[in-house]
């Protein structure tokens, strides 16, 4: 609490000292200064240990660094840049740019307030007497996901360690609805009621219930609220239906409850076992952390610490009775999530984030997935501040109301990035006047804040997001997402809310035909790009200026040539994902005894590393049979090889698929696989690990140059193709 009241008290004397003008002079060494000071407390932060007392003031110099020299830029841009006397046109262009500057102002200060000191919470243990423990529901909504999605999240959930006859498993099918089985398009009824059967053997094999209803009315919501009229545990834990739940989660996030009265939720991380379609199509997965650690792994304790962490709609635990005075989960906007949360919060309820990976999920697939489910987040945090506005709501503090209020802000990076993309082009092609200054004065204020930005950036996430990462990912939603948030605005209640596809597969290369204005925006880069070289010989031009837009053109142009990239689908033809695992096995083949060591696994397989004999050989090949034997668990499958290939001289690398003989053979490949909250977290961190700046850029060059150019052959190739066939065809 000292840090953060010396924090406040600072910020008012340094955005009161960053107001005050400097010559060009003062500016360079003031700069470079301040640069200086942001560097040395990042670097001397990443030698000492976490819990050194020294940490709290190095966190403050780089906050009070970086803050003055953002509000100073911003004073100078506002007192001495903004071009009002080169017509209306530039004049609107230009406050606009401002306009998006201080946004990212904004969104700085609020990265700082958020990370002034998480809250890192360990589990409540359980009384030692179980006939204490809270009862709990576990709901699995599903939808249209394919059965092999589902399976292991209902076989774990059916194992999770706790007190027998306290926890019960529940399906509840939203696709097998009395509506959907009743259709009248014979082949869609159908369809509906394979399903339904299906999931009620599923349930019914494992031990869990099944639940459907009438209509599927609210989607998600809806379904979760029709269950909680049929069941009457404690606790409500609800897990996606792709969301396989180790072992543990139960037993980590129950006590909580116990001993705090006033708890509504107890919210865990989303862990995903799958590549997004960036990681997929960069082919980047498991060589960069995944883009959810950002949020789970630093923001949300950030948020703990200011009793807002929220519901993220799965790999969570909610108490019976404060849903019940809500009137179950909210469903007015399309992330009911949220909304719930801030309701609870309304009635003075608390929430809690566990930062324990205890789920391993599926990512959507391809571009169009993505766009799918970030367009629903957008969409649904403005409408919750439209229609549920966080100043207007009961029992808020004011700190609660802030940060919803942030929750919608953040969302406006898709109209920024449009923007940001836009000015170059309007600068060097259109001569528009953006900013009334040149190329000295951008030099000492705007490259200081940049970099001082980029080191803000390292010294929060440097060990979960590379620098250029996020803005690559903000590149691909911008056009979508503005669009989403533009319908929203025009018509809050319009939005309807979209299932995300999960477990797609994709047996063919192709260009996603959601490409379109990105192949506008990288046109009007290039030609921007060209006019610069154009520009930097007009006497008529700053050449400062220009030369300061054309780089800024540039780093545009590798953003799209990546994003393009993305858009460029990757065959996805595994249907359940490997996780990486090390455990002894033996394999059992063709008389021999073979040690081996298991370093991926699914619910249906396993990868296996092998000794050689000394040729390097294995007495084996694809569609032999083999048995697997697990010494610590005293475990034996069998399995067929359906994969290997040569590791190095002394090792083999085995795919195998099991044939899982028995229900109890199927459990143990989903606890082998998906059951330990350790594993996860080691997994997770395998990933971590920074990159420099300089690094980045060259990581970001190196991606534009190759995917965004792969891109571009291959739809020559598609196009070329179709017009061989058209004339082919009219011969």
């Amino acid at each position: 609490m000292f840090a953060l009241i010396v924090f406040l008290i600072s910020m008012l004397g340094f955005f009161g000292l960053a107001s005050v003008p400097t010559t060009l002079v003062v500016q360079t060494g003031l700069a470079a200064l301040l640069i200086g000071l942001t560097l040395v407390a990042y670097l001397w932060s990443r030698r000492l240990p976490k819990n050194h007392t020294i940490q709290p003031w190095l966190k403050l110099t780089v906050i009070l660094t970086s803050s003055f020299l953002g509000w100073h830029y911003l004073y100078w841009r506002a007192t001495e840049t903004l071009p009002l006397g080169f017509g209306f046109v530039s004049m609107v262009a230009g406050l606009i740019l401002f306009l998006i500057e201080v946004y990212g102002f904004i969104t700085l200060m609020f990265g700082h307030f958020i990370n002034v000191s998480p809250l890192e919470r360990r589990p409540v243990p359980l009384p030692v007497d179980s006939a204490l423990w809270p009862t709990v529901d576990i709901f699995i909504p599903t939808y249209n996901e394919d059965i092999l999605v589902i399976r292991p999240t209902v076989i774990a959930a059916t194992q999770m360690r706790y007190a027998p006859g306290k926890f019960k498993v529940w399906i509840l099918d939203d696709g097998g609805t009395v509506k959907k089985c009743t259709d009248p398009d014979p082949e869609k009824a159908a369809a509906a009621q394979a399903r339904q059967a299906e999931l009620k053997v599923l349930a019914a094999t494992f031990g869990a219930g099944y639940l459907t209803r009438e209509k599927n009315l609210n989607a998600k919501a809806g379904n979760l609220n029709s269950a909680l009229s049929f069941t009457e545990g404690e606790l409500i834990a609800i897990l996606d239906c792709d969301h396989i739940p180790t072992d543990d989660f139960l037993l980590n996030t129950t006590g909580a409850f116990l001993v705090e009265a006033k708890l509504f939720l107890l919210q865990t991380p989303h862990n995903f076992i799958s590549a997004d379609p960036v990681e997929k199509n960069l082919n980047i997965y498991g060589k960069v952390p995944s883009e959810n650690e950002l949020f789970y792994r630093i923001m949300q304790p950030g948020l703990d610490f200011w009793h807002t962490s929220f519901f993220c709609g799965s790999a969570a635990v909610l108490r019976r009775s404060v849903l019940n005075e809500l009137g179950g989960i909210a469903g007015q906007t399309i992330t009911e999530d949220a909304e719930t949360t801030l309701d609870a919060l309304s009635l003075g309820y608390t929430t809690a984030y566990l930062n324990i990976p205890m789920v391993s999920g599926l990512q959507p697939e391809t571009y169009s997935g993505l766009v799918i489910q970030r367009v629903r987040w957008g969409q649904g945090m403005l409408q919750i501040f439209l229609l549920k506005n966080p100043w207007v709501q009961p029992h808020l503090a004011f700190v609660q109301r802030l940060l919803y209020t942030n929750f919608t802000i953040y969302w406006g990076f898709a109209v920024v990035r449009i923007f940001l993309l836009l000015a170059p082009p309007a600068y060097l092609i259109f001569g528009l006047n953006l900013a009334d200054t040149d190329g000295a004065q951008l030099l000492v204020y705007a490259i200081p804040y940049l970099i001082a930005s980029l080191i803000v950036t390292q010294y929060y996430y440097r060990d979960v997001r590379w620098p250029f990462i996020s803005q690559i990912y903000e590149t691909i939603q911008s056009f979508y997402v503005t669009m989403g948030i533009y319908k929203v605005l025009r018509k809050p209640k319009s939005p309807s809310f979209q299932v995300t596809p999960k477990g797609e597969q994709l047996n063919a290369e192709f260009v996603s035909s959601l490409s379109w204005p990105f192949y506008v925006l990288l046109s009007l880069n290039v030609l921007s790009l060209g006019f610069a070289v154009y520009r930097l010989f007009d006497p008529l031009w700053q050449v400062g200026a220009v030369a300061f837009v054309a780089t800024w053109a540039v780093l545009d142009l590798f953003f799209l040539l990546a994003a393009l990239g993305i858009m460029l689908e990757r065959p996805q033809r595994r249907t359940e994902p490997r996780v990486p695992v090390r455990e002894p096995v033996m394999v059992h083949i063709n008389g021999a005894v073979l040690d081996g060591v298991a370093v991926e696994a699914s619910r249906a397989g396993l990868g296996i590393v092998v000794a050689t004999n000394p040729a390097g050989q294995i007495a084996a090949k694809p569609g032999d049979v083999l048995q697997l034997e697990w010494p610590r668990q005293g475990q034996v499958i069998q399995a067929i090889i359906r994969t290997m290939y040569t590791r190095d001289k002394t090792n083999h690398y085995l795919g195998v698929e099991y044939c899982l003989a028995t229900i109890e053979d199927e459990r143990f490949s989903v606890a082998f696989a998906f059951g330990n909250s350790t594993q996860l977290e080691e997994n997770n961190r395998a990933r971590y690990g920074g990159k420099s700046i300089v690094g980045g850029l060259l990581f970001l060059m190196n991606l534009a140059l190759r995917f965004g150019i792969a891109h571009f052959i291959n739809l020559i190739k598609h196009l070329c193709d179709r017009f061989y066939r058209r004339f082919i065809h009219s011969l």
